[in-house]
Order: structure tokens, then sequence, then C-alpha cells
């Protein structure tokens, strides 16, 4: 283990960490023009401090004849106030290895607040 320890090493390691980083990413729609729904108790650093976030995380199999689809549980009559999907490296290697025949699926997302609150 003595060569990791080189520059060329300690190059060659933070270029795979590189690479391995940018095979993550999230894609996040946001509605500008309505209220999130508060929670107080939220204290997530970002784009969700104080935002009374759901999560969705869970592996899905897919047989050849199903598309991937999936249900997100309502917000009632005002809607989303944003959705993140979020895929990682581990995910993507789940889905190469099973030959695209389990998903892994991340969802965030915020509803918005409600008129009489």
């Amino acid at each position: 283990m003595a060569h990791t320890k080189t520059p060329a090493g300690m190059a060659l390691m933070a270029l795979a960490f590189a690479a391995i980083q940018s095979c993550s990413y999230s894609i996040k729609v946001a509605n500008q023009s309505g209220t999130a729904q508060p929670d107080p108790m939220n204290r997530e650093m970002g784009f969700y401090n104080g935002k009374e976030v759901k999560v969705i995380d869970t592996v899905v199999n897919l047989s050849l004849l199903q598309n991937g689809a999936m249900v997100i549980p309502d917000c009632g009559r005002c809607g989303f106030h944003s959705v993140e999907y979020k895929i990682t490296f581990g995910a993507m290697l789940r889905n190469t290895f099973t030959f695209g025949k389990r998903k892994s699926i991340k969802v965030k997302y915020v509803c918005t607040k409600t008129l009489n609150q």
C-alpha cells in the first residue's frame, strides 16, 4: 500500500473519487409562486430548511413490461411546492448489475401551504 502515498497515487485516488462523485445527481423542480408547507422543527441546511419534507426511498422491481412509473401520495388541493429526484452511484450500480430489474428511487417532495394556514 506504499504506492498510494506517492503524489501520483494520491492524484489517481483523487481522480477516481471525483469520477465516482460525478455519477450522483439530483433533479429538483420547484413552484415559484407557492408557499411551502412549514415545519419549524426541520433544521436541514439549504433548500429544505423550515419546510415539511416527505421522502420516498425504495427499491422497485421492474419487469420487461413495466415502465417504472410510480404514484406520489396526494398533496391535496394546493399541489406540490417542490419535487426532487435523486440517484446515487450505488443506485446506478444496483441498476447495472441487476440488468435494470431493480431500481433504487429516492424522491423528496414538499406540499404547498393551504390557504387557511
